[in-house]
């Protein structure tokens, strides 16, 4: 499940930008997102309302734990005016 980029237009989801095509671990997907809005999230028009959806599976033997919200991560999804969803799916990763 990639990590889906959407913008919201006239009351419906339009997807914008995917990475991660592949990648089912919540901790990679977090901070490929990270990565992508410390790149491109100046380039979102702050006006308009974003949704960041992550897919992601449990991991095998997961104990607890998981990936850090950093603080940067909520500041350029708050500048971005971006929210993030978490999409739980059945499996592992």
């Amino acid at each position: 499940m990639p990590c889906v980029v959407r913008k919201f237009v006239d009351g419906r989801l339009q997807n914008h930008s995917e990475f991660l095509p592949d990648e089912w671990r919540l901790r990679e997907q977090v901070e490929a997102l990270e990565a992508w809005l410390a790149d491109h999230g100046r380039r979102l028009d702050p006006s308009c309302r974003w949704i960041a959806d992550i897919g992601f599976c449990v991991r095998d033997n997961a104990a607890g734990g998981g990936p850090l919200i950093s603080h940067n991560l909520m500041r350029l999804c708050l500048d971005a005016n971006l929210e993030i969803h978490l999409s739980e799916y059945p499996g592992t990763a």
